[in-house]
């Protein structure tokens, strides 16, 4: 059998194996480009794959590949100006990724790029000095992470004559040279459009750039030629590589003498950084969805605190189109002193501008932001700037929000987006439709919380109570999440969204907060009513747990509304504390009575449904709460006790019992004889042992005195029972039969009664006391007296002298020898 089922699971992978290598066969394909990375450097890749054969090349450094695919992977070899060898890559099973090993084993990886093509870098302008310092530091900024292979579209725009050919002969060298020159460059903040021009003739220009902060200045040679393949242009000189390394050592003084790390600029030290975070940040939330780099560049402080996570997103769609329009951002157009005095601006427009200033935060650090001024009319400026298309090179990125949105408006018909007071109207009718369908929706969600959640059933004041407490704040909280939700795609002017997000704040903090908290008290209820009457054995807990989540509720209600109307949480707090504190003055005996609450939810000496003593009253405990206690008495009445006194009082729980004490004291008559008594005792004992519910030990039935008119015989048992009811009844039966045994025994009960005798007094008897008076003066005479005590002697040979028990007893001594 094992052996059966060993061949069918080989069986079935081997399917499998034939099933994937067959699928794998037909999906992976290498044709594409790729970017990729190695130890130090990279290149993009682009692959053309004819059957089983794959040719690549890497122009950036005249590189060449010749593999054949096999399976997942990609053996082959590779040959380029740095050297040739054997590699090997395996692509991942999604066919986006790959890595591989190449020469002595380093590492090659890649990632696929559907829309990079062979020859779609940057093209090289050389055609002026603008022309050609564009084109290289365009690329040199897409350099960055140790990508210089990034920088050989521009190498094109670079003039390599002045520096000996040894160093210039591959491309390694040319891209390393290329590199340096671009880090001088990035130290320094120039506008492209300020270069000097060239005079008619002139075939050499020196541009002097600055250094943002520090004073310094660089001086940059662009001069005119023509290469060997007949193109004539503008070239920027690169000067010997000792001369740029002195220079760049004196550039960094101002920053220590260290380069920057490659995501230095997320720390937002200057409007270069905000400006170029901002960008990048954009793109990887369209990636990812990670926005808090993204909005960290913009101030939001003037944006009520309630709608920032709807706004944020917005105003960054907004901007960025505007970025978009304004034109590609080369970063060393843009200061990058940190220590920049006033606001820099960007971009200014009659309907707004484009500005970035330096703000404290709760760190103590300084950060650049977008102002608040320019994210208030982001809007108009949008508007504005519509029709201008976007500048080359510009990734133009859009979320499926309300930009896109109103795009498909305006293609339906640009009429709609006419304003009528200030909102356009295609907005208008958006609302009213809104408004139209989310009436009617809450209606629909208030009935079905009506008839399935409440269980909702007609009697007297239910409905007006059911709807007050539930579905009038459930219908307004469905009517605003509607509204919130659709602001988004609205994209209403600040006059209508902000009132509109306010309200919507508004209703969600109070009729949410109202909703909650009579949920509580409905969960609450149902829970108790689950629980059935006697199974309170955390009522307390409950209570004190209600009371707790209704505390939140409102606290919580109360700071969202702060939020919603931009009080500071601080202010309200500390409101709270002051208010806390006044009411804890006010309210001390409150305050003693849920103290004296918590003392009972922690030693818990009586439950809800135990009957017990409590002072000089009995009942039973019917609710335990954090300010009182409540207990019905024996009169069918509720005794109400504050928590603060009831936890000084004595209390007695019986339901705490476990047996009941059956104590009673018989008075029998004086006549009676001592054999009489010592019967009567002997019937009760048996009584109590025989009884199946009395407990047999202890029990006991003793002669304990002389009554003023009755000898008096105790009776002390324990009936097996809890139950007061069935205690009652046991005693009953108990009783009746002791009235049966004193009868039986021929003598009667006792009661307070006087004998009145009349006879003659016989005085006392001579010969007796002659007989006691003699036997003391015999103790006299020998000192024998025993007082105040017996001698010692004597007394040693008194103990134990007398018979106990009695002669006759079945534990009398005289028995025992009998029995032997």
């Amino acid at each position: 059998m094992r052996g059966g089922t060993g061949l069918i699971v080989a069986a079935f992978v081997v399917v499998l194996d034939i099933i994937s290598a067959v699928v794998m066969a037909q999906e992976l394909d290498w044709t594409g480009a790729w970017d990729t990375r190695w130890p130090n450097g990279g290149a993009t890749l682009y692959f053309e794959q004819e059957g089983q054969v794959v040719r690549g090349t890497y122009p950036v450094l005249s590189g060449t590949i010749i593999a054949d695919v096999r399976g997942s992977l990609l053996v082959g070899t590779w040959e380029d100006a740095t050297g040739s060898g054997d590699l090997v890559f395996s692509m991942a099973p999604d066919g986006m990724t790959f890595m591989g090993r190449y020469g002595n084993g380093e590492w090659w990886t890649g990632e696929r790029h559907a829309e990079m093509q062979p020859g779609g870098d940057l093209a090289a302008d050389a055609s002026s000095p603008e022309a050609a310092v564009r084109t290289f530091v365009v690329a040199g900024n897409d350099t960055r992470d140790n990508r210089t292979d990034r920088l050989g579209p521009a190498l094109q725009v670079l003039d390599f004559s002045d520096l000996p050919p040894e160093q210039t002969d591959t491309a390694d060298e040319r891209l390393a040279l290329g590199a340096q020159l671009f880090t001088i460059l990035d130290q320094l903040t120039f506008r492209i459009w300020e270069l000097p021009d060239p005079a008619p003739g002139q075939e050499e220009v020196v541009a002097t750039l600055s250094q943002a902060g520090s004073g310094e200045t660089y001086d940059l040679r662009i001069r005119y030629g023509v290469r060997a393949n007949g193109a004539a242009g503008w070239f920027i000189v690169v000067p010997d590589p000792a001369t740029m390394q002195a220079d760049l050592r004196r550039l960094l003084e101002v920053s220590d003498g260290q380069l920057e790390a490659p995501d230095a600029h997320e720390q937002l030290r200057s409007p270069r950084d905000t400006i170029q975070t901002f960008l990048e940040q954009y793109h990887v939330w369209e990636q990812t969805g990670a926005t808090d780099l993204l909005f960290r560049t913009l101030n939001l402080s003037e944006i009520v605190a309630a709608a920032r996570d709807d706004e944020a997103p917005l105003r960054a769609q907004y901007l960025k189109q505007i970025m978009d329009r304004v034109g590609y951002v080369i970063w060393q157009e843009v200061p990058n002193y940190p220590d920049r005095q006033g606001p820099y601006t960007h971009f200014v427009h009659p309907e707004g501008r484009v500005e970035l200033e330096a703000v404290g935060t709760e760190e103590g650090d300084r950060i650049w932001q977008f102002t608040p001024e320019t994210l208030a009319t982001v809007r108009p400026l949008y508007m504005a700037l519509e029709d201008m298309p976007t500048d080359v090179g510009v990734a133009t990125e859009t979320r499926w929000t309300f930009l896109d949105f109103r795009h498909a408006i305006r293609g339906i018909n640009r009429d709609l987006l006419h304003t009528v007071w200030g909102v356009e109207i295609w907005q208008w009718l958006a609302l009213a439709i809104l408004l139209a369908v989310s009436i009617p929706l809450s209606a629909l969600i208030a009935w079905l919380l009506l008839r399935v959640v409440l269980r909702w059933r007609r009697e007297p004041g239910a409905l007006l109570s059911i709807k007050h407490r539930f579905v009038w704040p459930l219908q307004l909280l469905v009517v605003a999440a509607i509204g919130s939700t659709s602001l988004r795609f609205l994209g209403l002017p600040d006059q209508v969204d902000l009132p509109i997000r306010v309200a919507t704040g508004v209703v969600f903090a109070v009729a949410g907060g109202w909703l909650a908290y009579n949920l509580i008290d409905k969960l609450a209820d149902v829970a108790r009513a689950a629980s059935g009457r006697f199974q309170y054995r955390d009522e307390m807990l409950r209570s004190l747990i209600v009371a707790m989540l209704k505390v939140v509720v409102v606290i919580g209600a109360v700071l969202l509304l702060a939020d919603v109307l931009a009080i500071p949480y601080q202010g309200v707090i500390a409101g709270l504390g002051i208010g806390g504190l006044a009411v804890a003055l006010a309210a001390r005996s409150t305050l003693e009575n849920f103290i004296g609450g918590l003392t009972l939810l922690a030693d818990k000496p009586v439950q809800v449904g135990d009957f017990c003593k409590f002072g000089d009253q009995i009942g039973t405990v019917e609710s335990l709460g954090l300010r009182s206690v409540k207990i019905r008495s024996l009169d069918r009445t509720v005794v109400t006790i504050p928590n603060g006194e009831f936890v000084n009082l004595y209390l007695e729980n019986y339901a705490k019992r476990d047996r009941i004490l059956l104590k009673a004291v018989l008075q029998l008559r004086y006549e009676t004889t001592p054999d009489q008594l010592r019967w009567v005792m002997t019937e009760l004992r048996k009584l109590l042992i025989q009884h199946p519910r009395v407990l047999a030990d202890p029990s006991r039935v003793r002669f304990v005195d002389f009554g003023a008119h009755s000898l008096d015989l105790e009776v002390f048992a324990y009936v097996e029972t809890s139950d007061w009811g069935e205690f009652l009844a046991i005693r009953e039966d108990i009783y009746l039969s002791f009235i049966g045994i004193v009868e039986a025994s021929g003598t009667g009960f006792a009661f307070p009664s006087m004998v009145n005798y009349l006879a003659r007094d016989t005085g006392i008897d001579a010969e007796k006391r002659a007989t006691v008076e003699e036997t003391i003066q015999q103790l006299r005479e020998q000192n024998r007296l025993p007082f105040p005590e017996f001698d010692e002697d004597e007394r040693q040979g008194m103990f134990n002298q007398r018979a106990y028990p009695a002669a006759g007893s079945p534990q009398s001594a005289a028995a025992r020898v009998t029995t032997s």
